[in-house]
């Protein structure tokens, strides 16, 4: 891949202006024009910004200083322009910013040689209110405040799978299996498995099991429980009133998002590390 514009994005960490100028060095080291998203540009008091919903309209790569919610802010945007993503990580976890800022100017420096590798990521497709969002990690159903199960009719590819009693469910991409999937016990899946996870929230019923099914499948949840606060949840950053007989449909989105790694990232290496399997 080569470029010719590159946007920033941040979230304000300690230290985060200097990995800002290192990026932008490597950036003018290679002859690329960048713009700065506006909250970048106030941590380094540049006039000049871009807001953060139309990054992906000023540039043909993105390069992300933060944590996954960082990522996540622009990652939608940026599978529908199709124009890719590097993200560093300035916290702790990070599963979506994968490479490390202690080698930002190295690894972008590769990558901007045209070394990266390209990690295809898909996305989930909901239909809802006569609308349709896209989520990188997940779509979940889920209940408010009161301390009681909802039930949910689970339909995929027009056939009934079960009546769900739970706190509510998680519909997630093999990218979202090691979101919050995973703490309501789903599985972890790599990215290179074309499936999406169903992974019930606290069922009431021991034998209803997280699912991996065909990424081509076209899911169903409706709601059967009335009178309770019920929302539905884009990545968690975009929440929907989910009422009484109502129903989503969630499918896979016909774009992917392109995640620029370095080279020799494994994925497997990153669970070694993110989840300490090595102590």
């Amino acid at each position: 891949m080569k470029f010719s514009k590159a946007a920033i994005v941040a979230k304000p960490h300690e230290g985060v202006a200097q990995y800002l100028q290192q990026a932008i060095s490597v950036l003018e080291e290679y002859g690329l024009a960048y713009v700065l998203e506006k909250t970048a540009a106030e941590l380094l008091r540049r006039p000049s910004f871009c807001v953060r919903e139309d990054i992906a309209a000023q540039a043909d790569l993105i390069v992300v200083l933060g944590g996954d919610g960082t990522f996540l802010s622009v990652a939608r945007q940026a599978a529908e322009a199709q124009v890719p993503v590097a993200g560093f990580n300035l916290g702790t976890l990070g599963f979506l910013t994968a490479m490390k800022k202690e080698k930002l100017a190295e690894e972008l420096g590769l990558i901007l040689e045209g070394r990266a590798v390209v990690s295809r990521r898909k996305l989930l497709q909901v239909d809802f209110k006569g609308r349709s969002h896209t989520a990188l990690n997940d779509v979940v159903v889920n209940k408010g405040t009161i301390a009681r199960i909802i039930k949910l009719l689970l339909t995929i590819d027009g056939t009934t799978v079960a009546e769900v009693k739970a706190d509510g469910l998680i519909l997630s991409t093999p990218t979202g299996s090691t979101a919050y999937s995973i703490s309501a016990g789903g599985p972890i899946v790599s990215p290179e498995v074309n499936g999406i996870v169903i992974t019930p929230i606290c069922p009431h019923s021991l034998t209803f099991r997280p699912l991996v099914v065909p990424d081509a499948s076209k899911i169903s949840v409706q709601l059967l429980t009335p009178h309770m606060d019920t929302f539905v949840t884009v990545d968690g950053q975009m929440a929907m009133p989910f009422n009484f007989e109502e129903s989503i449909q969630v499918r896979t989105h016909h774009k992917p998002l392109s995640m620029l790694l370095a080279p020799g990232t494994s994925y497997f290496r990153l669970l070694y590390e993110k989840l300490n399997w090595g102590l």
